[in-house]
């Protein structure tokens, strides 16, 4: 990381884009300015990385005020998902104020102006969003950056829990544990952005049990076909309650199966124990037969070729 003093106060690089040899050119490049009239900064941070989430564990003594600058050559920031361990901190961005105490988490993007303050003694700790999640956020229209009750919510404590061992732990994990620890936290952040968008489970003892039960059978049958007829077939009911069973749930019964066989082959691209199959293979192996229909949805869900995912996870050191 590179830290370069301006008048205005300093500017910090490449904190989270550590794979970017040119740092002045990293999408992550912040203002910060410290208070008090200390106008140096200095901090411990400590990258690491979780899969396709970047991480950085960020411990300082300063009361200061974090702004976005990336340079314009930079690409377009992303998505971010910070989470106060100790100390106090405020965030503003899309016209919301979120006060964080420890164990509070905040989603913020850096390709709007935010104002992220931390108190005196603060430690603080910070992911990147993988392509996928951070389209999801973004579609959610700025309704949830900033937003403070986000760790209220049920899959927001559960988040806010995870982020808190991770933040723990980090560094004891090897480098495939991190990559699922990575994924983990993405599919618990995409639930809550599920729920953040009006969408809790489905009405009812009865039907959350057998929503259960299709949630299961999907994941069972991933190979097989799973179009709605053929789903509710094996579960006794009609197409129609089918469908208003995954409304409720804010998904549709299509986008849920794509996403759910999506997720299982990125999963399967990075095990190395799977390493000798083509990617085609193992998208068939998980019902999406067709090659370059695969190559599209992939690229669209997760932001990212199939080839590129395993790229990066053949030869991308862990730190």
């Amino acid at each position: 990381m590179r830290v370069e003093r301006r008048d205005d106060g300093n500017l910090v690089f490449g904190y989270l884009d550590t794979a970017t040899a040119d740092l002045s050119g990293a999408s992550d490049t912040v203002l910060v300015r410290a208070r008090a009239g200390d106008e140096g900064y200095a901090a411990d941070m400590r990258p690491s990385r979780f899969g396709a989430l970047s991480g950085c564990d960020i411990s300082g003594e300063q009361e200061i005020r974090v702004m976005p600058r990336p340079s314009p050559a930079a690409p377009r920031p992303g998505h971010l998902l910070g989470l106060l361990v100790s100390g106090r901190g405020e965030l503003e961005q899309d016209g919301r104020r979120a006060v964080l105490a420890p164990g509070d988490f905040v989603l913020y993007t850096g390709a709007r102006p935010f104002r992220l303050e931390l108190g005196t003694s603060h430690r603080y700790f910070l992911l990147s969003l993988d392509a996928g999640t951070a389209g999801q956020l973004a579609r959610a229209d700025g309704a949830v950056t900033a937003n403070a009750e986000l760790p209220r919510s049920p899959s927001g404590r559960v988040l806010a829990a995870v982020l808190g061992e991770l933040a723990e732990r980090a560094h004891g994990f090897g480098p495939l544990a991190r990559r699922d620890m990575g994924e983990h936290v993405s599919a618990i952040l995409r639930t809550l952005l599920r729920e953040a968008g009006g969408a809790g489970a489905a009405s009812g003892t009865g039907s959350a049990g057998v929503l259960e039960r299709i949630l299961a059978y999907v994941d069972e049958h991933l190979a097989e076909d799973l179009s709605p007829g053929t789903i509710a077939a094996a579960h006794h009911i009609s197409v129609r309650h089918l469908h208003a069973l995954f409304r409720e749930s804010g998904v549709t019964v299509s986008d849920h199966v794509r996403r759910r066989r999506l997720e299982r082959i990125r999963r399967d691209l990075v095990d190395p124990s799977l390493a000798h199959l083509p990617a085609y293979v193992l998208a068939a192996r998980r019902g999406l037969g067709e090659a370059s229909h695969f190559s599209r949805v992939f690229r669209a869900e997760f932001g990212s070729s199939p080839r590129a995912v395993r790229e990066q996870a053949r030869v991308r050191p862990e730190p």
